[in-house]
């Protein structure tokens, strides 16, 4: 999904902002576009190893050289390293809002969150927008590519902010909009 946000800055002007879901080819940030909600550094280090280590356990599983009981034990670690990863990496997230506060996703949802959540368009422009005093004026998120495995996404078509993970979000995310 990519993203466009017209804004209007504080001298009265129209900007616009562009966005992408998640990576685009991989990469976390690019030149004019605005990036993650949380520092890509911090992200790599958090990330790396623990991936490695949930890899090789993976490797280990599907070799299928250990017994059952090793092999529900290995699958029992990995599931507690990948819990314990998506929750050090939704802990990086940092949501700002136009009142200027900025809060984790734990501050906001203290339950289990979706995977991907916070990386789609609308989150990234709106606190872009709210961390640099520039008022929304109108966005439209739109899919390019090819159609996924499930059909919910075509090229070419515009969708509005999807009801799992960004719509909680949007809330928080305009509080102080109106005193902008």
């Amino acid at each position: 999904m990519f993203g466009v946000l017209e804004c209007m800055t504080s001298e009265g002007t129209l900007t616009f902002l562009h966005g992408f879901s998640g990576q685009y080819n991989g990469r976390w940030l690019l030149n004019g576009w605005v990036g993650p909600l949380f520092d890509v550094d911090v992200w790599h280090t958090t990330n790396v190893e623990v991936e490695k280590e949930i890899k090789r356990l993976t490797g280990q599983i599907n070799t299928g050289c250990a017994d059952t009981i090793q092999i529900t034990k290995l699958k029992e670690t990995r599931k507690k390293l990948s819990r314990k990863l998506m929750k050090d990496i939704h802990s990086l997230y940092r949501l700002t809002n136009f009142r200027g506060e900025t809060k984790e996703f734990s501050q906001l949802f203290p339950n289990n969150l979706p995977t991907g959540i916070g990386d789609c368009c609308a989150p990234k422009l709106l606190c872009h927008a709210a961390k640099n005093n520039l008022v929304p004026v109108s966005m439209a998120e739109f899919f390019v590519g090819k159609e996924n495995r499930s059909g919910s996404k075509t090229h070419g078509q515009f969708y509005q902010a999807c009801e799992e993970k960004c719509q909680p979000l949007l809330g928080f995310l305009l509080c102080g909009l109106d005193s902008v």
